[in-house]
């Protein structure tokens, strides 16, 4: 994945939309795709946003659009298969972990898990299917799926945005920053060396020498 968000700096803009576009409908609709961190992507995406190689509004509205229409195709695909969706071959590379958890969400919030689900890997992949296996009709997720949509691309592209944005204003200030701190360092280095070297000679001078405890003969009488 690192590769593939390196592969945004190389390409035309066009292409870098696109692959936007193929690795989140690929991580919603394919079992499989629950593997494909995202995140680094839209961060990516969002940096060269800053740079002006890309836009930042089309980075959101690409994930975001990928993203229902990859929540649709995962609905479809988890009613085709039913209750085959854990057995199938792709459903057998998902922990059986990631599924119990999915499910109880499912169980607890319905509908509403479609958009909480957006927010955590794996989750958000297992989510839509389950929604189709157990029934639930899609016009029901819709705007749940919507709505997640363009809070998590917005969300995730914005942070790179914003992060690019920061280190732009931070670098001309490392030179000057990590002077002071080697300055600091040869201070503190300087101040233990004279410390090591004056420490002896001051506890000589603070410790008392032990008294003689020798006792003069009394001469004996004749």
């Amino acid at each position: 994945m690192n590769a593939l968000a390196e592969l945004l700096y190389r390409v035309p803009a066009t292409a870098a939309y696109g692959i936007v576009a193929i690795a989140v409908l690929t991580e919603s609709v394919l079992l499989v795709g629950a593997f494909i961190p995202t995140l680094t992507l839209l961060l990516t995406a969002g940096a060269l946003a800053n740079t002006g190689q890309l836009h930042l509004i089309a980075v959101i509205c690409v994930a975001a659009l990928s993203v229902v229409a990859g929540d649709a195709l995962g609905h479809r695909t988890g009613r085709l298969l039913g209750a085959r969706l854990r057995t199938h071959r792709l459903g057998r590379r998902i922990p059986e972990a990631a599924w119990r958890r999915t499910e109880h969400v499912m169980v607890r919030r319905g509908s509403q898990a479609i958009a909480l689900g957006r927010f955590v890997p794996v989750i958000r992949t297992l989510t839509p299917h389950l929604a189709g296996a157990t029934g639930l009709p899609y016009r029901h997720i819709a705007p749940y799926s919507a709505g997640a949509a363009v809070v998590w691309a917005s969300a995730e592209a914005g942070a790179g945005y914003a992060a690019a944005a920061t280190a732009q204003r931070l670098i001309p200030l490392a030179g000057p920053a990590l002077a002071g701190v080697a300055g600091l360092a040869a201070l503190i280095a300087y101040a233990f060396a004279r410390l090591r070297r004056t420490a002896p000679a001051a506890v000589q001078r603070a410790v008392p020498e032990p008294k003689s405890t020798k006792v003069e003969e009394k001469p004996h009488a004749q």
